[in-house]
């Protein structure tokens, strides 16, 4: 085996965005990876260039730059949502893995451009619904899957928190913005990860403002006869969960979507009047997905499972944006 094969070597990261989550998650996950190594740092501009190179021994390039460097195994792409598009498929064509910040595309149609590119070069290409691979849910699923709370009849997801700051681009039509574009991958990600059967009418109320949707609330139904509600607000309390209702249970997650990775988290198993709860260990999501993207990619696995993943999470959001019924608030 050569040594430039991934296999023998740590794949290298680059990071295309200098962004919040980049900073605060994505870079330290690379930073405590056995797998991976950050390789460079691409940015806009001289500003964010003199913030980056307070790492030491990390490059900072231009966009083009990193895109071209050869020693990159893998791009993470975390900048604003209309951008996603664009970059996602220059960097396929340079021929590297990428990892993309939720929403991969802002339509089903950008999405199966970027699938196209993907497949086209033998790419893996990871939309990342990183909170997927935290130990709380898959407790949550063996509890469910052991009949603990017999028939599930109805998944309850629900994911807000304060108004972003001006300037933000969540408060951008233009560049992607909106609850529906930033939230959907989080309960549609829950339901496809628990419910067993196809959603299908969707209906609900998205609350917009100046064009632009702070908030969504709906239901749909699966072919399993599961219900699945779910609500997506910018400017309220922090609220993240998600409630399993069964024919003799319930079982609820908190902290679903933002557990800290220092935070030890439980699953709260309720049978009748009787309450269990079971821990699921501290774990870092963000290292976790690059734990995954790293086996497929040393494995040569098939990467048309995560693929159709997120042909699927694009479509049940286009779902959702006809279903739901414009307010002007």
């Amino acid at each position: 085996m050569k040594s430039s094969d991934p296999r023998c070597r740590l794949l290298q990261v680059g990071i295309l965005g200098y962004s919040d989550i980049a900073r605060r998650k994505f870079i330290p996950a690379v930073l405590s990876s056995k797998s991976f190594h950050l390789a460079a740092i691409g940015v806009r501009d001289t500003l964010q260039s003199a913030a980056c190179s307070l790492k030491p021994g990390c490059p900072v390039l231009g966009y083009d730059e990193l895109l071209a460097c050869p020693a990159v195994d893998l791009i993470y792409i975390s900048l604003p949502n209309h951008l996603h598009e664009e970059w996602t498929i220059r960097a396929l064509e340079q021929g590297k893995h990428v990892i993309c910040e939720k929403p991969l595309g802002l339509t089903p149609e950008s999405v199966e451009r970027i699938l196209r590119c993907a497949a086209a070069n033998t790419r893996l290409l990871y939309e990342n619904l990183m909170f997927l691979q935290h130990p709380q849910h898959a407790i949550a699923k063996e509890l469910v899957a052991s009949g603990k709370i017999g028939r599930l009849t109805s998944l309850r997801s629900v994911f807000g928190f304060p108004e972003p700051g001006n300037g933000n681009f969540r408060l951008d039509a233009a560049m992607g913005g909106g609850a529906l574009n930033d939230l959907s991958r989080y309960p549609i990600g829950t339901a496809l990860y628990f419910l067993n059967g196809e959603l299908d009418q969707f209906s609900g109320i998205a609350l917009n403002r100046n064009r632009l949707n702070r908030a969504v609330h709906g239901t749909a139904i699966s072919a399993a006869q599961e219900i699945f509600t779910f609500s997506m607000v910018f400017g309220q309390q922090y609220e993240s969960f998600y409630e399993l209702i069964g024919e003799t249970g319930k079982i609820r997650v908190d902290r679903a979507y933002t557990t800290p990775t220092d935070m030890g988290n439980s699953v709260k198993l309720t049978q009748g009047s009787e309450e269990t709860i079971y821990l699921a260990p501290a774990a870092d999501h963000f290292l976790l997905s690059l734990d995954l993207a790293c086996s497929l990619i040393r494995n040569g696995a098939d990467f048309q499972e995560i693929h159709d993943r997120a042909r699927k999470v694009a479509v049940i959001s286009e779902q959702i944006k006809k279903g739901c019924r414009d307010v002007e608030v």
